[in-house]
């Protein structure tokens, strides 16, 4: 097994100073142009094929860090990301240390009154999952009466796992770790015989941090709602339209298939809202946002629709081989939708 803590290690020598706050009142987009980067905090664990590139973080969720880089500067790279853990980067988002915290984080009520956060856009929608010991377990785990689950503390993983044991009548002894690695390791070294996260985390560990992904079953059973977000803070609602817009510029570019290579082939179109998806035609709210009228011709050009996106680092491109499921467009049966540009 290849050690979480040391690829954390090197990634947090990448990591540059934490840029002071901005001043109270101070326009989010200002700050941003300012400095000359948007500041991005992701989670610290290896979630999604998240690895060391040539420039910086690549992956699935620093993708979406370069997907506002582009629309803000027409730069993917004019990003400055940094990994968290979830309770310190959705604290940095609220206390204004970053711009924008992209993981797989779950959009929940007391995430967005409490600590006044709101939810850009919707990346992924997960649930709650188990893994197993290949072997360990057959049949439906609500009808298995006794087995010992390693879980994360400070989480809705946890609430959810009381709520399924409660539910189903089970004598589940719970093990709570502080870190994911040592949930993770206590798992490996069968302290307990289900070890609980989101189905994306655990695709992820089986497939790129074990050496033996074949040991180990992800087992069908998904006991919660868990759609992963990029969140702002709620103190700037034009930065968190600058987001929610620049992530929905993908998802509607892959409904209009507009490709990272075609996408100057559609400048011809006669589609309206592709004219003013790609700023052909003059939408003034792009203006109101204090953006370029190209702005979303930028993203599609340097990161791709959302589903070339998926593709490269989670699907049939990247090592993860994750099907898309309700992550496809509403037009395929999925959940992804963008509302109109207009």
């Amino acid at each position: 097994m290849r050690s979480f803590a040391t690829l954390f290690a090197f990634f947090l020598t990448l990591v540059g100073p934490t840029a002071a706050p901005s001043l109270a009142g101070e326009s989010v987009l200002d700050a941003v142009r300012e400095r000359g980067y948007v500041r991005c905090s992701i989670g610290n664990r290896l979630v999604g094929d998240t690895r060391i590139g040539e420039d910086g973080y690549e992956g699935f969720f620093p993708e979406f860090c370069k997907v506002v880089a582009l629309a803000v500067f027409g730069d993917r790279n004019a990003v400055q990301m940094s990994p968290t853990l979830i309770r310190a980067g959705l604290k940095s988002i609220a206390d204004g240390e970053v711009d924008i915290y992209v993981s797989n984080v779950t959009w929940t009520f007391s995430r967005d009154i409490s600590l006044h956060l709101t939810p850009a856009a919707v990346l992924y929608y997960d649930g709650q999952g188990f893994m197993s010991h290949r072997g360990t377990f057959d049949g439906p785990l609500a009808d298995v009466p006794r087995a010992t689950v390693c879980v994360s503390r400070a989480t809705t993983t946890i609430g959810n796992l009381q709520d399924f044991v409660q539910r189903h009548g089970l004598d589940w002894e719970i093990l709570p770790f502080e870190s994911s690695q040592g949930r993770n390791d206590a798992f490996l070294s069968r302290r307990c015989d289900l070890l609980t996260t989101d189905r994306f985390a655990l695709a992820t560990m089986r497939t790129s941090a074990l050496d033996d992904p074949g040991n180990y079953v992800l087992h069908d059973e998904v006991i919660s709602k868990e759609p992963l977000v990029a969140y702002v803070a709620t103190r700037d609602m034009r930065w968190a339209n600058i987001v929610r817009w620049s992530i929905f510029a993908t998802i509607l570019a892959e409904e209009k298939g507009i490709t990272r290579s075609n996408v100057e082939a559609f400048l011809d179109s006669p589609d309206p809202e592709v004219r003013r998806l790609l700023g052909v035609d003059e939408m003034e709210s792009s203006n109101d946002a204090g953006l370029a009228t190209d702005w979303a011709r930028n993203v599609i050009a340097g990161a791709g629709n959302y589903g070339e996106i998926f593709d490269r680092y989670l699907g049939p491109g990247s090592q993860m081989k994750i099907e898309r499921g309700l992550n496809r467009l509403w037009s395929d049966g999925g959940l992804m939708i963008s509302p109109p540009f207009r």
